[in-house]
């Protein structure tokens, strides 16, 4: 059996049986690491790579805002803000210098914005799709992090940022582009918001140092959509997670999307916190929107309700490898 077969999981499982670790969260297994002996920092690590998180058409400015914002939102998950990063890059010879400056705009534009700077990396020539992978650090807003694994029966699900606004957003931008599409160095005019939510995503950042100063007990980045990440939250926290989908904060930018589909799309770069009932009332006024609550472990890591009553998703979110299981 090849390595994809086995899935994400196995592939994880298997290097940390293979090579010294931390435990988390000083090392795998959330959304960052922790280091440092003094002022501690966490530390992350993301790759997009042509044709499987982009397509060549992606605006490159855009693209390079989006890299960098992956990573941004990794540690804003865990209570921390950026202070630097390092860029590793696999650059197809054909790419035209024009795309790279714009892709490297995109990358300084947010750079600048979060208060974060280049601190190196590496440059090299891919035979074959553009890969880029970014490692970002920066320090804790507070004395610990804020971590997966802190939840309790009782606590609120509670979410901040748009849901399901990218996968809507992939889906207009699969209807607009071809992926034998070329190399593109201009933003896009007129973009819808979904369209913008997916193809230059603006994580909430301050969202995270809030839940970590508001007593949160458990946090995680929404980077590969509902579905696929509460159960790691769940697991992680040892509890179940009962999400009501009629309870899903409403955005005029889907007017029609099902729940179903919002739960299932991907790169929402949201935060879901599990927040105890007594503190929900700063995480509302905040902008947290609550969707469900934690219950004692159960069979399944999450369960949904619709119109009150327990009910199966409708939609299947993506997975990178179909022998993963995290959809619960």
């Amino acid at each position: 059996m090849n390595a994809g077969a086995r899935g994400e999981a196995a592939l994880i499982e298997a290097m940390k049986a293979r090579v010294p670790h931390l435990p988390s969260p000083d090392g795998p297994g959330d959304d960052g690491a922790i280091v440092g002996a003094g002022p501690a920092r966490a530390l992350t690590t993301d790759a997009l790579i042509e044709g499987v998180h982009f397509l060549r058409a992606h605006p490159m400015g855009w693209l390079g805002h989006k890299a960098l914002a992956v990573n941004l939102s990794d540690l804003a998950a865990m209570g921390a803000s950026p202070e630097a990063f390092t860029v590793s890059a696999a650059v197809p010879g054909a790419m035209p210098f024009a795309a790279w400056e714009a892709l490297s705009d995109g990358m300084g534009e947010l750079a600048r914005a979060s208060g974060c700077v280049l601190a190196g990396g590496d440059v090299v020539r891919s035979p074959g799709p553009l890969m880029l992978n970014i490692t970002a650090w920066g320090p804790l807003a507070g004395p610990r992090p804020l971590t997966r694994t802190g939840g309790e029966p009782g606590d609120l699900v509670m979410v901040a940022g748009p849901i399901g606004r990218s996968g809507a957003g992939l889906t207009e931008w699969l209807a607009l582009t071809s992926p034998a599409a070329d190399w593109s160095s201009a933003p896009l005019a007129a973009p819808s918001t979904a369209l913008r939510a997916h193809l230059r995503p603006d994580p909430p950042l301050a969202a995270g140092p809030f839940a970590l100063h508001a007593g949160a007990h458990a946090a995680m980045d929404l980077s590969d959509g509902l579905a696929i990440d509460l159960p790691r939250l769940a697991r992680a926290s040892g509890v179940h997670l009962v999400v009501d989908l009629d309870a899903l904060p409403a955005d005029p930018a889907l007017p029609d999307a099902s729940p179903d589909a919002r739960v299932c799309g991907g790169e929402d770069y949201s935060l879901v916190a599990l927040v105890s009932p007594d503190r929900a009332s700063q995480f509302v006024d905040y902008g947290f929107a609550a969707i469900g609550h934690a219950t004692a472990p159960a069979a399944t890591p999450v369960s949904y309700l619709r119109a009150g009553r327990p009910t199966q998703l409708l939609t299947r979110p993506f997975i990178h490898f179909d022998t993963d299981t995290d959809a619960g």
